[in-house]
């Protein structure tokens, strides 16, 4: 069986790992030469094929009026890219899943149902390169598109669908910010959603959060309509989109105008496979710099991590690029094939990855994002996330909205700390779920103010803290204040213990339980300046962490140490975070490599699985050409065994001693993939 073999053995071809090419079309491209489109695509590793098939234009001769056929079809001796590039692929064992953009209609289909559109809060329709948006709580979206899916399944034997900008569209190509939808079908769904409430117009309103809430119900919802409806339809087709459906979609792309996080893809394919492994993932990574230059190639080492943490998180890596391969000179195209090969040809490793860190760290439910205060939350946890990554404390990302999910389902007890970072209230099933996690010995950090409720209480009853009083301190309230884990003997006389750590961004002012062990101290604000007069920071006694024990310890940090780290970048920073959860880790790894390497640790059925992925080609808003490493070590607490470098393909030098296996790595380009088969 060649390695693009399709099984006709498996309902469900989805669930095995796949790598995937997306060629997305414009209107000029009708005349593809879909052979010679499917050279490329065999030969870049992939074994799935992503085309534009329908909605805004459709790629094949459709007779339904709610949609316009590509103009450029008449140029095509067919008159069929669709049924081409389908019996072209399934030739070659190589699914082809159909792109749908129903986001958009024409002109002519807007006049004809000006009830299907979107409309301003100001009364317009929105009109962007002479197409009209729609939205998804009107007929098109809810009925049209079962017709759209309809008519494709009857005339070919496709693997899939993939639906493009599915959702609400209150902001354009072009970044213009148009508000809410405020169409009829919109005002009646919301008011019985919010029980009466007016709709938002735009981010501003008090009512924008849970316009946010609804808007996310009615799309998950919508995507589990099409999907039961494909899978009535065709048992052996996916559809690919967000909760609700077969697989998810992950977008993985860089942008002008926005801060580069290098490991956007990392976390996104993390807190996904931890909280739902039942559910796949598409990781499509961008070849392009951003929307507005989309024939600009993204540099190739830093398109490389979009497709390796994709891999090495658990997620299906696809290359998407625009217009057939060649017409556009994609500089990293060649990189994405190297990465792809060889997860086809390890594709039976890939198929048994699971998470195997023995910290997580609890991402923010991106539901919350317009609420106050979610932009700090995301500072925080990127704060934390660069602290563990850069000291190589492997660890993985849970979504706040799924730890309750996680805990019944027994996937939450593998982590020894799971760390929640100034995430506000954790809400009564996630508290649940920690607190009989606590109980049974696993251990919980929170930070700034997580875990505390809307009413000020304290959620967690095993935490240390009873409740909140007053708000918190943030912004310029908080200047000049510190905390220190020393004790400070010389206050009196101005004089102070290394470390004195800065305290930024946000303080939540707790009242503390009897008995639990408070740790270090904060010193509050004192005058900044002119430097005259810049003195008096005294002990409040206010600790800057405490901690409770209940069968595992819960540790809570009452201010951002995280958004702290993420600001200054001190390593002293740092190094205190780490040095107070040091017990609280069950850390089985040792390693000896520069800060800027990203490890991941998954276990397969013979032992672990650890990636080693080379950041040094990261800059602050763009990645570079990497430095290749020489010398590094990797200590494995508690094993015995052989290891192989499989991006090397060679056995590994190894040593133990004290039931620590000790393994000498090989010199390191763009990654590497450790296989430590553990003894028995």
């Amino acid at each position: 069986m060649s390695p693009n073999t399709v099984s006709s053995a498996s309902r469900h071809w989805w669930q095995q790992p796949f790598a995937n090419v997306q060629t997305n079309l414009q209107e000029i491209d009708a005349t593809m030469d879909v052979e010679q489109a499917l050279d490329v695509i065999e030969a870049h590793g992939a074994n799935s094929w992503l085309l534009n098939t329908g909605g805004i234009a459709s790629q094949y001769p459709s007779k339904l009026p709610c949609q316009t056929p590509n103009p450029y079809l008449a140029d095509r001796p067919s008159g069929d890219l669709t049924g081409d590039a389908v019996a072209a692929a399934h030739k070659r064992n190589i699914r082809l899943i159909c792109r749908m953009d129903f986001s958009k209609v024409s002109s002519r289909i807007a006049a004809e149902h000006p009830e299907w559109l979107f409309v301003s809060p100001t009364g317009k329709p929105q009109i962007y390169n002479t197409l009209y948006s729609v939205c998804p709580c009107g007929e098109y979206y809810q009925e049209r598109t079962l017709d759209v899916v309809d008519e494709i399944l009857s005339l070919y034997p496709v693997d899939g669908f993939f639906m493009n900008w599915f959702g609400f569209s209150e902001t354009d190509y072009s970044r213009i910010y148009h508000g809410v939808c405020h169409c009829e079908n919109c005002q009646r769904k919301f008011a019985e959603f919010s029980g009466g409430k007016e709709l938002p117009n735009g981010k501003a309103d008090p009512t924008y959060p849970e316009w946010l809430r609804f808007s996310t119900g009615v799309v998950r919802a919508l995507s589990a309509k099409i999907s039961g409806h494909v899978e009535a339809r065709r048992p052996d087709a996916a559809m690919i989109l967000s909760r609700g459906s077969n697989m998810l979609y992950h977008e993985a792309n860089n942008a002008f105008g926005r801060e580069l996080w290098p490991h956007a893809t990392s976390e996104f394919v993390s807190a996904h496979v931890t909280g739902l492994p039942e559910i796949p993932i598409l990781v499509n990574c961008a070849g392009f710099v951003d929307m507005p230059y989309r024939m600009a190639a993204e540099q190739p080492e830093l398109f490389a991590q979009y497709l390796i943490q994709a891999a090495a998180r658990g997620a299906n890596p696809s290359t998407y690029i625009m217009g057939p391969p060649g017409r556009i000179p994609y500089k990293n195209f060649a990189i994405a094939g190297e990465v792809t090969r060889f997860y086809r040809d390890h594709r039976d490793m890939y198929a048994q990855l699971k998470p195997g860190s023995t910290i997580a760290v609890v991402s923010q439910d991106r539901v919350r994002s317009a609420d106050p205060g979610y932009e700090d939350t995301i500072k925080e946890f990127r704060g934390i996330y660069k602290m563990l990554n850069e000291k190589h404390l492997p660890f993985d990302v849970i979504s706040l909205d799924l730890i309750a999910k996680m805990h019944s389902e027994g996937n939450l007890a593998r982590y020894a700390l799971v760390i929640v970072p100034d995430v506000g209230s954790i809400g009564r099933d996630g508290a649940a779920a920690l607190d009989a996690f606590v109980r049974k010995g696993g251990n919980v950090v929170l930070t700034g103010g997580s875990g505390i409720g809307a009413d000020g209480g304290a959620e967690l009853a095993t935490g240390p803290a009873m409740m909140r009083f007053g708000g918190p301190l943030k912004g310029q309230e908080l200047w000049a204040t510190y905390v220190t884990p020393t004790p400070q003997t010389n206050m009196g006389e101005f004089a102070y213990e290394a470390p004195i750590i800065p305290v930024y961004g946000n303080y939540t002012r707790l009242v503390w339980k009897k008995g639990i062990d408070k740790r270090g101290m904060v010193l509050p604000q004192a005058p900044f300046g002119p430097p005259e007069k810049a003195y008096g920071n005294i002990g409040s006694g206010e600790p800057g962490a405490a901690s409770s024990k209940r069968g595992g310890t819960v540790l809570q940090m009452p201010w951002s140490v995280g958004h702290t780290y993420h600001e200054f970048g001190t390593t002293e920073v740092r190094d205190y975070f780490l040095n107070e959860i040091a017990d609280l880790t069950g850390e089985m790894l040792k390693v000896e490599l520069p800060e800027q390497c990203e490890v991941i640790v998954s276990r397969d059925n013979a032992g672990l699985v650890i990636h080693v992925i080379n950041q040094t080609g990261y800059r602050r808003k763009s990645f570079g050409p990497h430095i290749p490493l020489q010398g590094g070590r990797i200590s494995v607490k508690d094993a015995s065994g052989t290891a192989e470098a499989l991006v090397s393909n060679m056995q590994l030098k190894t040593s133990s001693k004290n039931g620590v296996l000790a393994i000498d790595l090989p010199a390191i380009d763009l990654f590497e993939v450790i296989r430590v088969s553990m003894a028995a």
